[in-house]
């Protein structure tokens, strides 16, 4: 019986000591850090889980970003066109910039845009700020905001490039959009820097010379510019097509709609000068409007068709 108390006695001192043990690595584990959340997966797949972003090709985990900073997520298109006069496209809604051919990110964190490989975990390049409108720009491009307060472009697809320097204070694009509305057209640019405005292409070559009034719209042949309420028509050489002054100025087609200081409405040819509408006085510009549609140019105010061009 003796024999049988000492070895539940032997039994009941291994069970305080393992006990014990536990109860000092749990408080070690506490004190160190260590906890049950470190381990805890992203079972829900959320994209920002545990101060991480989990980067998903739709259930295949493709790679993940440690946040240096609580509010770190997905980078926006900012939007600086509207301290020009630049015609550039304009979303009210979500301008998130996501996942980039399933392999590069822009991250917002620590006050800079970060350029992240998802697929080989890696940090490519930091910017101030990047720019799309919130829309795709055709040939993958993503216009760039470095640390120097330059700007530049690069093209993003499988790999990444640099097709236009980073040395302009400005670039954008005008609002013309193609592959049925999905994306900004991308071969030429407005630019600014000391020297003015111009235009250049997505090699980075001027099209036209530098122009002092900021630009308003372009095509790839003329370019109207904008001086306080006024509009002005000018070839690539920067020279004026015509000396008179516009209230109101489109390009619809190979042709421009305008309506000149004394109130007339009317379309012409800048390349031959000819009228192709009637005139038609106006006194609301914005309740006018002249569009390109399938049966031609098509001419209307306050709702009511007046022409349509052929």
């Amino acid at each position: 019986m003796f024999r049988n108390s000492t070895k539940g006695l032997k039994i009941i001192i291994f069970l305080i000591l393992i006990l014990s043990a536990f109860t000092v690595w749990g408080y070690l584990g506490n004190k160190n850090g260590i906890n049950k959340t470190t381990n805890v997966e992203n079972i829900n797949k959320e994209f920002k889980f545990n101060n991480k972003l989990y980067f998903y090709d739709s259930e295949n985990l493709l790679g993940t970003y440690s946040c240096k900073t609580s509010e770190c997520d997905y980078a926006k298109s900012i939007i600086d066109d509207d301290n020009y006069s630049l015609k550039y496209y304009k979303k009210d809604n979500d301008t998130t910039i996501k996942l980039i051919s399933k392999k590069y990110a822009f991250i917002s964190d620590d006050n800079n845009i970060i350029l992240f490989d998802v697929i080989n975990n890696k940090v490519l390049n930091t910017f101030k700020a990047v720019k799309n409108y919130g829309i795709n720009i055709n040939n993958n491009y993503y216009i760039l905001k470095d640390l120097n307060d330059k700007w530049g472009v690069m093209k993003i697809d499988e790999n990444t490039e640099i097709i236009i320097d980073f040395k302009y204070d400005f670039i954008g694009i005008h609002n013309e959009l193609i592959e049925n509305n999905t994306l900004l057209k991308s071969n030429l640019f407005a630019v600014k820097n000391v020297n003015g405005w111009k235009l250049i292409d997505d090699k980075g070559l001027d099209k036209s010379s530098y122009i002092t009034n900021q630009i308003y719209d372009y095509n790839d042949k003329y370019i109207i510019t904008k001086a306080g309420n006024y509009y002005y028509i000018n070839k690539l050489t920067g020279n004026l097509l015509m000396s008179n002054v516009f209230l109101y100025t489109k390009f619809v087609g190979d042709y421009i709609a305008v309506v000149d200081k004394d109130n007339d409405l009317y379309v012409f040819n800048p390349d031959t000068m000819e009228a192709k509408s009637q005139k038609y006085k106006v006194s609301i510009i914005d309740e006018m409007a002249v569009e390109k549609t399938n049966d031609g140019i098509v001419i209307s105010i306050g709702g009511i068709l007046k022409e349509t061009i052929r």
